[in-house]
Protein backbone atom coordinates (compact mmCIF):
# COMPACT_ATOMS: atom_id res chain seq x y z
CA UNK A 1 0.00 0.00 0.00
CA UNK A 2 1.18 3.70 -0.59
CA UNK A 3 2.13 5.99 1.86
CA UNK A 4 0.19 9.33 1.00
CA UNK A 5 1.43 12.54 1.73
CA UNK A 6 -1.93 14.00 3.17
CA UNK A 7 -4.55 13.12 4.85
CA UNK A 8 -7.44 14.44 3.21
CA UNK A 9 -6.38 15.58 -0.69
CA UNK A 10 -9.00 18.35 -1.63
CA UNK A 11 -9.99 16.99 -5.05
CA UNK A 12 -12.15 14.12 -4.98
CA UNK A 13 -12.30 11.34 -7.79
CA UNK A 14 -9.88 10.55 -10.33
CA UNK A 15 -10.62 13.53 -12.77
CA UNK A 16 -7.68 14.90 -14.48
CA UNK A 17 -8.87 18.61 -15.08
CA UNK A 18 -7.32 21.48 -17.15
CA UNK A 19 -6.52 23.36 -14.41
CA UNK A 20 -4.53 20.55 -13.21
CA UNK A 21 -1.57 20.62 -16.28
CA UNK A 22 1.34 23.30 -16.46
CA UNK A 23 0.67 24.46 -19.84
CA UNK A 24 2.59 27.75 -20.22
CA UNK A 25 6.37 27.71 -21.03
CA UNK A 26 6.85 30.72 -18.14
CA UNK A 27 5.75 27.48 -15.31
CA UNK A 28 8.18 25.33 -16.71
CA UNK A 29 10.75 27.34 -16.44
CA UNK A 30 10.09 28.24 -12.97
CA UNK A 31 10.08 24.59 -12.04
CA UNK A 32 13.28 24.13 -13.61
CA UNK A 33 15.08 27.20 -12.56
CA UNK A 34 13.74 27.21 -8.89
CA UNK A 35 12.72 23.98 -8.17
CA UNK A 36 14.28 20.70 -6.52
CA UNK A 37 15.23 17.77 -8.43
CA UNK A 38 14.62 14.07 -8.40
CA UNK A 39 16.24 11.60 -10.55
CA UNK A 40 14.81 7.92 -11.53
CA UNK A 41 16.04 5.78 -14.40
CA UNK A 42 13.55 6.69 -16.76
CA UNK A 43 12.75 10.49 -15.75
CA UNK A 44 14.27 13.56 -14.18
CA UNK A 45 11.63 14.97 -11.91
CA UNK A 46 10.84 18.99 -11.14
CA UNK A 47 8.64 19.87 -8.04
CA UNK A 48 8.26 23.62 -7.00
CA UNK A 49 5.53 24.77 -4.72
CA UNK A 50 2.64 26.37 -6.05
CA UNK A 51 0.03 29.22 -5.01
CA UNK A 52 -3.09 27.06 -5.24
CA UNK A 53 -4.92 23.93 -3.55
CA UNK A 54 -3.96 21.10 -5.95
CA UNK A 55 -1.14 19.81 -7.60
CA UNK A 56 -0.66 20.47 -11.12
CA UNK A 57 1.67 18.27 -13.79
CA UNK A 58 3.79 19.23 -16.80
CA UNK A 59 5.01 16.48 -18.72
CA UNK A 60 7.94 16.80 -21.53
CA UNK A 61 8.83 13.87 -24.14
CA UNK A 62 11.66 15.29 -26.76
CA UNK A 63 12.31 13.59 -30.19
CA UNK A 64 15.03 11.51 -28.59
CA UNK A 65 12.71 9.62 -26.44
CA UNK A 66 11.20 7.82 -29.85
CA UNK A 67 8.98 8.36 -32.19
CA UNK A 68 5.87 9.94 -31.99
CA UNK A 69 3.52 7.00 -30.91
CA UNK A 70 6.89 6.14 -27.75
CA UNK A 71 6.29 9.46 -26.49
CA UNK A 72 2.83 10.20 -26.91
CA UNK A 73 2.31 6.44 -25.16
CA UNK A 74 4.96 7.49 -22.42
CA UNK A 75 2.58 10.56 -21.69
CA UNK A 76 -0.32 9.38 -21.52
CA UNK A 77 0.85 6.65 -19.12
CA UNK A 78 2.08 9.52 -16.75
CA UNK A 79 -0.70 11.32 -17.12
CA UNK A 80 -2.56 8.42 -16.02
CA UNK A 81 -0.42 7.58 -12.93
CA UNK A 82 -0.80 10.68 -11.83
CA UNK A 83 -4.88 10.92 -12.25
CA UNK A 84 -4.87 7.58 -10.28
CA UNK A 85 -1.75 8.70 -7.51
CA UNK A 86 -2.56 12.01 -6.87
CA UNK A 87 -2.93 11.93 -3.28
CA UNK A 88 0.88 10.41 -2.75
CA UNK A 89 2.43 13.75 -4.54
CA UNK A 90 2.37 16.86 -1.98
CA UNK A 91 -0.78 19.00 -2.10
CA UNK A 92 0.04 22.68 -3.78
CA UNK A 93 2.85 21.56 -5.94
CA UNK A 94 3.92 21.83 -9.51
CA UNK A 95 5.82 18.98 -10.60
CA UNK A 96 7.56 18.44 -14.01
CA UNK A 97 8.59 15.32 -15.49
CA UNK A 98 10.76 14.66 -18.51
CA UNK A 99 11.22 11.38 -19.73
CA UNK A 100 15.01 10.64 -20.67
CA UNK A 101 16.30 9.45 -24.14
CA UNK A 102 16.58 5.65 -22.42
CA UNK A 103 13.40 5.50 -20.76
CA UNK A 104 12.31 2.03 -20.44
CA UNK A 105 8.42 2.31 -19.92
CA UNK A 106 6.08 0.19 -21.34
CA UNK A 107 3.41 -0.69 -19.29
CA UNK A 108 1.50 1.57 -16.45
CA UNK A 109 2.92 -0.82 -13.69
CA UNK A 110 6.60 0.45 -14.63
CA UNK A 111 5.99 3.68 -13.78
CA UNK A 112 4.13 2.86 -10.89
CA UNK A 113 7.28 0.85 -9.71
CA UNK A 114 9.21 3.32 -10.55
CA UNK A 115 7.82 6.78 -9.54
CA UNK A 116 5.76 5.99 -6.22
CA UNK A 117 9.05 5.75 -4.29
CA UNK A 118 9.87 9.47 -5.98
CA UNK A 119 6.93 10.79 -4.89
CA UNK A 120 7.47 9.20 -1.55
CA UNK A 121 10.85 11.28 -1.49
CA UNK A 122 9.77 14.31 -2.66
CA UNK A 123 7.06 14.09 0.19
CA UNK A 124 9.61 14.03 2.75
CA UNK A 125 11.83 16.50 1.09
CA UNK A 126 9.12 19.01 1.55
CA UNK A 127 8.61 17.75 5.26
CA UNK A 128 4.74 16.41 4.32
CA UNK A 129 5.13 12.95 6.51
CA UNK A 130 5.75 12.47 9.88
CA UNK A 131 8.11 10.63 11.21
CA UNK A 132 8.15 7.94 14.12
CA UNK A 133 9.27 9.34 17.08
CA UNK A 134 12.79 7.94 18.51
CA UNK A 135 12.86 5.79 21.21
Amino acid sequence: MVETCLKGHERQGYSFEREERLLSKKDFLKIRKKGIRLLSESFIIFAHKNDYDFTRLGIAASVRVGNAVRRNRIKRLLREFFRLNKNIFPKSTDIFISVKKEARVGRLRDIELELTPVAKKLCQRQGRVTKPPKL
